[in-house]
């Protein structure tokens, strides 16, 4: 994660990361008085637990084999923060984002003297910058990731030609609710008025989360349609859960051309599925596997993705308020597995004192000597956990040479 100095971006990081008070009257003043930006293109809506940022990826590199301008926002970041807001592919530049951060700031100023519209958040400021970015440069579509839940995230402000939930699992309990049906119900609070929506197949969306969505779908005569199963694609992106989330783009490729006009040409999608690329998934770097599952299904499902027949030795890092412990637990049920533990540098990291009642791993206190230690060339090499670690493993992988 590299740091960049910028006022901007340490402006916008100096707001409160989580709403004293729920709801979307905030950003929508703030919309309201930039104009509606949201309303001036055509978007999508993506709402999971994980995968919407490789379901995006996806989407967008088919997008752009037609020719069509894609606006991305997405989060968190895992190298700058420019990269939350793109247009294919092409990170926002410091020069605009500070031209809009110049629009926005005295709005704000003028919201923090009034008690119903004081404190609004960096994320809700970081999607108003995003759609008017997208509206200033008149993007054929734009492809949107809620950044936490879905009917109250910031980013619930438009009338998308499709909505998609990814999968459901536990995470952010403390703010989504603490059973799937809770969670669902949240992210099932971005389906639209007779708007299509695609809903992740039923490994990763278990029923008791899916008849919730079922339900609110139907309330709003909302069609629901699913991935085609069983559907295998060439992929740079590695992983079976990435097969998965480009089956689902897939699917919602095919809704967007009808309502777009485009004719469906596997030769295209078939390239735009192959040339996406979403860092720290998965992600062959140096002789390393990295893949950032920071939450307990994204953990199972990269559980599933060893058999056993080669030793892998495991390096895992996450946040204090994540269940690591069971995220921990989970690895170690992998066969021919070692695991490591270790910490980095960022708020509220797990510390060798939050696991010396775990048994059968080793602590680690710097990780580096993990990416430049020998290695074993039939062996495997995973790091993982949050993507906050990913980020900095990533960034150090990038400019060491660790062959080894």
């Amino acid at each position: 994660m590299r740091k960049v100095s910028n006022a901007s971006i340490d402006w916008i990081h100096s707001r409160l990361k989580f709403g004293i008070k729920p709801g979307l009257s905030r950003i929508v003043y703030l919309l309201e008085q930039l104009g509606n930006p949201q309303n001036k293109f055509k978007t999508v809506h993506v709402a999971g637990t994980n995968g919407k940022g490789s379901t995006v990826t996806f989407l967008s590199n088919i997008l752009q084999q037609y020719g069509l301008q894609v606006g991305t926002f997405t989060s968190p970041y895992i190298e700058i923060f420019n990269e939350r807001i793109a247009i294919n592919g092409r990170y926002i530049s410091d020069e605009d984002l500070n031209r809009i951060v110049g629009v926005i700031k005295p709005i704000v100023f003028k919201m923090d003297e009034d008690v119903d519209l004081v404190n609004i958040t960096e994320f809700e400021i970081l999607t108003a910058i995003g759609y008017y970015y997208f509206a200033d440069q008149a993007v054929d579509i734009a492809l949107i990731e809620v950044g936490l839940g879905g009917l109250y995230d910031s980013t619930n402000v438009i009338t998308p030609l499709v909505s998609a939930i990814t999968t459901i699992g536990m995470d952010h309990q403390d703010i989504l609710g603490d059973t799937l049906a809770k969670i669902a119900s949240e992210k099932a609070g971005i389906i639209k008025s007779g708007v299509p929506v695609v809903v992740g197949n039923r490994q990763g969306v278990p029923e008791e989360a899916y008849k919730v969505i079922e339900t609110v779908a139907h309330e709003k005569d909302a069609p629901i349609f699913h991935p085609e199963i069983g559907l295998t694609f060439d992929l740079n992106l590695h992983g079976q859960y990435q097969q998965d989330n480009s089956a689902l783009a897939l699917k919602l490729f095919e809704i967007l051309a009808e309502k777009l006009g485009l004719r469906l040409d596997r030769e295209k999608i078939n390239k735009g599925l192959k040339q996406a690329f979403w860092p720290a998934r998965m992600e062959d770097l140096n002789g390393f596997i990295l893949d950032g599952a920071h939450n307990l299904p994204a953990i199972k499902r990269l559980v599933a993705e060893f058999d056993g027949s080669k030793k892998v030795h495991i390096l895992f890092s996450a946040l204090q308020r994540k269940d690591f412990h069971e995220m921990i637990t989970l690895l170690q049920t992998i066969p021919n597995v070692a695991l490591t533990l270790t910490t980095f540098d960022y708020p509220k990291t797990i510390v060798a004192a939050d696991v010396t009642d775990i048994s059968d791993v080793t602590w680690l206190e710097d990780w580096r000597e993990f990416v430049t230690a020998p290695k074993q060339a039939d062996e495997l090499y995973l790091l993982t956990g949050s993507l906050y670690f990913m980020s900095q493993v990533r960034e150090f992988l990038l400019t060491t040479n660790t062959t080894n």
